[in-house]
């Protein structure tokens, strides 16, 4: 367990995603990509975490860059490994730790896992997906005041998710993702991805 202690409300990061979905397929061109047995596609998101843990009232946002490489084995499944390296952690005051709250700071070292995926195309230029599968995360929490307060842990459980391609042209479409990288019973790690695939 990483132990970082954030009391969960997600209600606000699901809403800008299916307003962000929402406005992605209201917007798309004349192109797209559908998934094509035999095919491959990489990709590459911009992650921005979300870690929650019961217990005190701060939630942390560290951020991540995750490549994603996937076959497909029927036009409507495939399946995808994923491998992200942390890029900014995230500093929180909590008041709950302490005598009067400290300053905590919470850094994704790295996550990686294997999905299965499946997609509906909405349009020729459209695809929404659904992923389901394992991941193991690796993270840092620390206290800066007091550099001996350091933890690294990590964890590995389902994973789960939904998401849309929308085709920009024959080979390219831009992604976003909406995440659940740990569900654990007491911490959760959520992350909206926005990116870009290739399929070849």
């Amino acid at each position: 367990e990483i132990n970082m202690n954030p009391k969960r409300d997600i209600h606000m990061n699901r809403k800008i995603m299916s307003l962000m979905l929402a406005s992605m397929l209201a917007s798309v061109s004349n192109h797209g990509i559908t998934g094509t047995e035999g095919e491959s596609y990489i990709g590459a998101q911009y992650g921005i975490g979300d870690y929650d843990e019961d217990g005190v009232s701060k939630t942390f946002n560290p951020t991540a860059l995750i490549g994603v490489f996937g076959y497909y084995f029927h036009p409507n499944f495939s399946v995808e490994g994923r491998v992200g390296i942390g890029l900014q952690d995230d500093t929180q005051f909590v008041p709950e730790f302490g005598l009067s709250g400290v300053e905590a700071t919470l850094d994704i070292e790295y996550l990686a896992g294997l999905y299965g995926t499946g997609h509906i195309n909405l349009t020729e230029s459209s695809s929404i997906y659904g992923v389901l599968g394992a991941s193991n995360v690796k993270a840092t929490a620390s206290v800066p005041s007091i550099p001996a307060l350091k933890a690294t842990d990590d964890e590995t459980g389902v994973s789960f998710g939904v998401g849309a391609d929308i085709g920009i042209s024959k080979n390219i479409a831009l992604n976003i993702e909406y995440m659940r990288y740990l569900n654990k019973s007491d911490y959760d790690l959520d992350v909206i991805g926005l990116g870009a695939k290739y399929s070849f």
